[in-house]
């Protein structure tokens, strides 16, 4: 099938559209959440300063107008998107690994250097406080951003590494990276964390009154496995865990490449993963429930 598909069309045209795809559906359920208030006890930033439908056209003229042709660029000129249509599970692996460490090298280099840049100039005409006025609590804000910043966060992230891990056209691969890839730049931005109801000191009631998360009941249960059930809530509550870029986006000078999906490499060798930054991860945890206490009333 993904061989057909590859024929059909160009392999940077199919991944480019399963991106629409997923990122459109699930931005979408993010906004059916918001606005049916579902899962209120997950939502943590609930301040939002644009609708959805504001959001939606620069967005889209984001990624039609400016993704897609640098994905088919690379397409072109063979830099990604090309090669042979199958590879090794080695490979295919190390692809995945080395696609992780290159976002974030990118994106650190890009977001801490040029567009958190103390430069007047600079700042005016890349304009990242337009992503930073949405205070990230819609999902499809995710790509709601000027041109040039689009180039530096998402394009460029996305397309350096590629063009050195990815350089073949093998569509389980660029289908994979394009989907997993969505799917977490919407979570980063939607303003939920699911893992707020698995840790008891993040979890707050709609009334401001803590209440007891999963980890305290398992505390609590007599069964011999408890042990065994509070590693693995420890585990989903890691991998759920969206502080990083709630941080990044509440305090700006943390977490420029710390996130959903991401291994944080550089922030956490440069020391400016939002819990080793001089304000003590003890001091934000106290920030984090009075802005979940605020957000509830």
């Amino acid at each position: 099938m993904f061989n057909a598909i590859a024929l059909s069309i160009p392999l940077a045209t199919a991944t480019f559209a399963l991106q629409e795809v997923v990122f459109h559906i699930v931005g979408f359920a993010f906004e059916y959440c918001d606005s049916h208030s579902l899962f209120l006890r997950s939502k943590v930033r609930t301040s939002d300063r644009r609708k959805y439908v504001e959001l939606l056209p620069r967005v889209l003229f984001n990624q039609f107008f400016l993704l897609l042709p640098a994905m088919l660029f690379m397409e072109r000129t063979g830099l990604a998107f090309s090669g042979p249509s199958r590879i090794s599970p080695l490979r295919f692996l190390i692809g995945l690994v080395g696609m992780a460490i290159g976002h974030d090298v990118v994106q650190y280099l890009f977001h801490r250097h040029l567009l958190h840049r103390p430069n007047l100039k600079l700042m005016k005409w890349l304009r990242h406080s337009l992503h930073h006025s949405t205070s990230a609590t819609k999902a499809v804000s995710a790509c709601y951003m000027s041109p040039p910043d689009f180039l530096l966060e998402i394009i460029c992230p996305y397309l350096i590494p590629l063009a050195v891990f990815g350089n073949h056209a093998d569509p389980r691969f660029h289908l994979l990276i394009a989907g997993v890839g969505a799917i977490g730049g919407l979570y980063e931005h939607s303003g939920y964390d699911f893992s707020a109801p698995l840790k008891p000191s993040r979890s707050v009631s709609r009334g401001g009154t803590p209440e007891k998360g999963i980890k305290e009941h398992v505390e609590e249960d007599e069964d011999g496995l408890k042990g065994i059930t509070a590693f693995a809530v420890d585990l989903l509550a890691s991998f759920l865990d969206n502080r990083a870029h709630s941080e990044h986006h509440t305090r700006a000078n943390v977490s420029f490449s710390d996130g959903f999906g991401s291994p944080g490499i550089c922030d956490t060798l440069f020391g400016t993963r939002w819990d080793l930054t001089p304000r003590q991860s003890r001091l934000v945890e106290a920030e984090w429930r009075d802005m979940r206490k605020q957000d509830q009333q």
